[in-house]
């Protein structure tokens, strides 16, 4: 406890000791959610979880925790080795969300929209806290959501986009961003943990003005998820998206247990070659480099459209 000695004054000792016998989710873990499980670490928190489908590139080292001894390693695993965190190397998805049951509190730390429509809706089906985060270029919006209390992610955008939103691949970010956006997110998260009132609004932020807004955003009474309960985004369906790096990911609805050993031999009898890891198997086909997880998602680069992966989809794991 000694470690913690200077919260002590703020929050006590029973409030130090609620931190440590809480369990947080972070999804993802990036930009956003490897500082998130940084300053949660700090912050005393008991068990931290980790949902993250992604390794590590140089191009995160300049706004992650990471370093150079950690690229082309699972990000779970690392955060594992330097946190002790309980890492699944898992998208997370209809399929997967169950490994949410075990915490009282969800913080994001996606970049996309459909994982948090995800969240939200399991969030509220189960009347669990979880925090929106978000972050671009030079500004972040930080949103708590309590189920039955304030707005929740459905009420601020009803449905997906129709087209893509831009994203940090295309337009940039600055390094320090994700850092003060998940400073904030942890502080609202040990606030809820601690049973502080919390209200429904929005904190909006840009380091190029230095300026911040606090928006009350009111629930909708017409919300399909924090109001009529309709969980859509939990409904189990193939998910097909195209990653920053041009290359397209199918997710199954449901898990499939990869043999990795027999996918190796049947594609050997074929005349393919390929490399096998404790993560994935890749090969080649013709024009496409595949990559497939032992859960049976697909990362196929090289396909010319979403219909094409698809079809390489049900050539190698059927469906």
């Amino acid at each position: 406890m000694e470690i913690f000695s200077r919260h002590i004054p703020i929050i006590g000792l029973e409030g130090q000791k609620r931190l440590i016998n809480a369990k947080v989710a972070v999804v993802g873990a990036g930009a956003l959610g490897s500082w998130e499980v940084y300053f949660l670490k700090k912050l005393g928190v008991g068990e931290i979880i980790v949902i993250d489908r992604d390794f590590v590139d140089y191009n995160d080292l300049a706004r992650t925790i990471y370093d150079e001894n950690d690229v082309e390693k699972p990000k779970v695993e690392v955060l594992k080795e330097k946190f002790g965190v309980k890492g699944y190397f898992e998208d997370l998805n209809p399929s997967t969300v169950e490994l949410l049951d075990e915490a009282d509190l969800v913080l994001d730390g996606t970049d996309n929209i459909y994982t948090r429509q995800v969240i939200n809706d399991y969030c509220v089906k189960n009347n669990k806290p979880w925090i929106y985060v978000g972050v671009l270029g030079t500004y972040g919006n930080v949103m708590p959501i309590i189920p039955g209390k304030t707005a929740c992610f459905r009420c601020l955008m009803p449905r997906l986009p129709s087209r893509p939103m831009p994203t940090c691949a295309v337009v940039g970010i600055m390094s320090y961003v994700p850092t003060l956006a998940a400073s904030l997110a942890v502080s609202l998260a040990a606030k809820i943990l601690l049973g502080e009132d919390i209200k429904s609004e929005m904190i909006f932020f840009d380091t190029k003005t230095m300026e911040f807004e606090k928006v009350e955003i009111p629930r909708r009474e017409d919300c399909e998820a924090c109001v009529k309960h309709n969980f859509t985004f939990l409904e189990k369906q193939m998910k097909i998206e195209r990653m920053c790096d041009g290359s397209i990911q199918i997710t199954p609805p449901e898990k499939i247990k990869v043999d990795f050993k027999e996918l190796a031999e049947r594609l050997k009898n074929s005349g393919i070659e390929s490399l096998v890891t404790s993560q994935f198997i890749q090969f080649e086909d013709d024009y496409a480099e595949i990559l497939i997880f032992k859960n049976g998602r697909m990362i196929v680069r090289g396909a010319e459209d979403e219909k094409e992966a698809k079809n390489l989809f049900a050539r190698y794991l059927g469906g």
